[in-house]
């Protein structure tokens, strides 16, 4: 029977991770003495190392993607552009779709790490806490274990290559615009707080609501998990507080908003005005994220950390500007 890198593992007490980081030569702060015991079972054991190689023999490039899901079309278009970026440079993706847990995110960064992918990008899932084992991996990726680029979420206390959208700005120009229009209780629909795009676009509604001297009334914040069903929940209920305008901080959350109008038979925006966040479908002022300049500048740094063989890179964050449409779908990304 072909042994595994598991079995390995499980025969010297250590994490599948710190068993890949040893055997592919990968700089970790184990201890000399865990680096010896694992290299001794691998040997024990006759354990053969895999690596993906081309009908010619060549040594196939690999990366891989962590996405949280795919009903929400934008981590399906994050896919999609990422995809057809590593095409760009010769490498294949394995996806992996964490459905919003951490535990089964560890269990695909493991997968990947063992396969010897040459690195990883991550859409951190909704659950990662502070000190978790998710976030113990990631730390451990970080300190140059294997190129790692943290897409769209940031995680607490993890530091290195981040590409994300400025949600702040984009939170703060959905609040402006709705007052612009005359609107003077405007509600927020978003998910929930522990969530970094969550909390950055909240915290830019509250600004803009403050740009044109509006007071936050907490009673006209509702805050979802990012589904079509929490959305229509929420407008429904700031709909019932007197509220007219909402920004809907996600575009699931924001096909709920629409859907609740329409079975409202509320006219939008005349009876209830709605500004969502990356809903091409919604057919409403959406405030739009560059997913392929995203895709584009994440793949770059991860070639970067990649090409440079192991050499400490200093983190980088990039955070890309995203833009109001008139909704009439995306402009040009």
């Amino acid at each position: 029977m072909r042994v595994k890198v598991k079995d390995i593992a499980k025969a010297a007490g250590v994490s599948t991770t710190a068993v890949s980081l040893v055997l592919n030569g990968k700089p970790s702060r184990l201890s000399d003495a865990t680096k010896e015991k694992i290299t001794r079972v691998a040997r024990e054991l006759a354990f053969q190392q895999d690596s993906l190689r081309s009908e010619s023999g060549e040594r196939v490039k690999t990366m891989g993607l962590v996405v949280p899901s795919v009903s929400d079309p934008s981590y399906l278009n994050l896919l999609s552009r990422v995809q057809s970026c590593a095409d760009g440079v010769g490498y294949t993706v394995f996806a992996c779709v964490s459905e919003e847990d951490s535990e089964r995110t560890c269990r695909a960064v493991e997968s990947l790490a063992t396969k010897n992918v040459d690195g990883i990008l991550l859409v951190a899932p909704v659950t990662v806490e502070h000190d978790d084992r998710l976030t113990k991996m990631l730390k451990t990726l970080v300190s140059g274990a294997v190129p790692l680029v943290l897409v769209d979420r940031a995680v607490y206390s993890v530091f290195g290559d981040f590409v994300t959208t400025d949600n702040k700005y984009g939170g703060r120009t959905a609040a402006l615009y709705l007052a612009e229009q005359g609107h003077g209780r405007i509600g927020y629909l978003g998910g929930p707080q522990n969530v970094y795009t969550a909390r950055k676009r909240f915290q830019g509604y509250r600004e803009g609501l403050a740009g044109r001297k509006l007071p936050y009334n907490e009673a006209l914040a509702f805050f979802g998990d990012f589904s079509r069903e929490s959305g229509r929940e929420g407008a429904a209920e700031l709909y019932e507080k007197g509220c007219r305008a909402v920004f809907a901080a996600n575009g699931l959350m924001t096909d709920g908003a629409v859907e609740f109008a329409r079975e409202r038979g509320l006219r939008i925006p005349e009876d209830f005005a709605i500004v969502g966040y990356d809903a091409p479908g919604a057919q409403v002022p959406c405030i739009c994220q560059n997913v392929s300049l995203m895709a584009e500048k994440s793949v770059d740094l991860l070639m970067e950390q990649i090409e440079a063989h192991g050499a400490k890179v200093p983190p980088r964050n990039f955070y890309i500007t995203p833009v109001l449409s008139n909704g009439e779908g995306l402009p040009g990304f």
